[in-house]
């Protein structure tokens, strides 16, 4: 029995100082929602979270991209739908002037086929996505690609083909934009059209591929963001029942180590109780 050092009752704090941590991290672990909220609780699952943090992040980003592209070909195939509209409307023209059609006549079918080159033109020139020309800035030969980002990883990527659907680029006009479509040369007219016509639907059924690619690609992007949310949530998340009852258990124990210092700290006293016994003898 010792008067000036309570050994006891330093024992007592030392686990009751224990668990007021313990129930600390356990209350903090519940209302953040979060396991580990520092490196020093679990250094490996840090940097697990923290990996998959990335990938995660680079994976919503890769799908906004997916959806941009899914965007940008739909523009981009309003613009074709518009221009093939023009064309066929340039060929029945044409089939028409070839009929009994008086020189007046031809050329009020040549006025028309001009100003719906004319239209044509326009919608190239003006069908774009963000800024970018999707039918006037390529050059018809796969070469000139804009490359969309779809993935997390290096190499991850889709080209969108650029074409020059232009009147020029689809050679309806020369360098000089003087109309080759002439309702005087109808075969030769009628080859350009149907030669640009047969480009467009091309270009149009690659653009549509591209679309069904990106969405595919979107719900691919989808489906691993989910799966790896999971696993990042199960290595960062807490599990609110167990840290509930883990709060539970380290109340109960802080309030005991209470109780105990309260308890070990009479030793003392009894100390002088026997003290004042000796002293009356």
């Amino acid at each position: 029995m010792r008067i000036n050092k309570n050994i006891a009752s330093i024992n007592i704090y030392r686990q009751y100082s224990k668990n007021l941590i313990k129930q600390n991290s356990s209350l903090e672990k519940i209302t953040s929602g979060i396991k580990i909220n520092s490196a020093k609780e679990d250094p490996n699952g840090i940097a697990q979270s923290e990996r998959f943090r990335m990938q995660i992040r680079g994976l919503q980003m890769a799908g906004n991209n997916t959806q941009d592209g899914v965007s940008m070909l739909q523009t981009a195939e309003g613009g074709l739908d518009g221009i093939t509209s023009s064309l066929q409307r340039v060929r029945e023209l044409l089939v028409q002037a070839g009929g009994t059609t008086t020189d007046v006549d031809k050329g009020a079918v040549q006025q028309e086929i001009n100003q719906m080159l004319d239209g044509a033109n326009d919608i190239a020139n003006n069908t774009e996505f963000n800024s970018v020309k999707l039918l006037a800035g390529g050059t018809n030969d796969d070469k000139s690609n804009l490359a969309m980002v779809t993935g997390v990883n290096v190499g991850e990527k889709i080209n969108i083909p650029q074409y020059d659907l232009t009147t020029k680029g689809l050679l309806l006009k020369n360098d000089s934009g003087e109309v080759q479509v002439k309702v005087g040369n109808i075969d030769e007219s009628l080859k350009l059209v149907d030669n640009a016509l047969h480009n467009i639907v091309r270009d149009r059924s690659k653009f549509g591929a591209l679309e069904n690619r990106f969405q595919s690609s979107y719900d691919s992007i989808t489906e691993i963001s989910d799966k790896t949310e999971t696993a990042e949530s199960s290595i960062r998340d807490t599990d609110m029942a167990t840290e509930i009852m883990e709060y539970s258990k380290e109340n109960i124990l802080v309030e005991a180590g209470n109780a105990m210092m309260v308890q070990s700290n009479q030793l003392p006293q009894d100390a002088l109780k026997i003290l004042e016994n000796v002293r009356g003898r």
